[in-house]
């Protein structure tokens, strides 16, 4: 807004182009530049606001389509839980063990997490441990 009251202090033909008096006429700039400015102010409201707006839309429409039973989300209320039913328009979350709760399924904000499948973690023999926390200690003592 600041660029627009400083652009019309200095350009004051622009504003008494709506009403040019006898001796003043309206030149070809006053005329066109107020439509300039205009379709600039359209401009840039449209990168602004509206296509970041669509992005985030389209985004979030992909995002629920692709979400799966098991999977772990947020609702837009801030209520997390992992999914369990499914249907076209709705969501069944299970927020604690034994308390489901239906919401919309454009109620859904965003996925914390994929179900993972469980890796078997290797655990070392106690025996080597008990050998690396000897050699420690004596190395501590020295």
């Amino acid at each position: 807004m600041t660029f627009i009251y400083w652009f019309m202090a200095d350009h004051p033909g622009i504003i008494l182009a709506a009403a040019p008096s006898k001796t003043q006429k309206a030149s070809a700039f006053s005329t066109w530049g107020m439509w300039v400015l205009i379709l600039v102010m359209v401009l840039v409201f449209y990168l602004l606001l509206i296509r970041p707006q669509r992005k985030r839309s389209q985004e979030h429409e992909a995002m629920v389509s692709k979400i799966e039973r098991g999977d772990e989300v947020v609702t837009i209320g801030g209520v997390h839980g992992i999914i369990k039913r499914m249907t076209e328009d709705t969501v069944v979350l299970e927020v604690d063990k034994g308390v489901r709760i239906t919401f919309a399924r454009s109620a859904i904000s965003r996925r914390v997490s994929q179900p993972e499948e469980e890796e078997e973690v290797e655990e070392e023999p106690e025996e080597e441990m008990e050998e690396e926390g000897a050699e420690e200690t004596e190395e501590t003592e020295e």
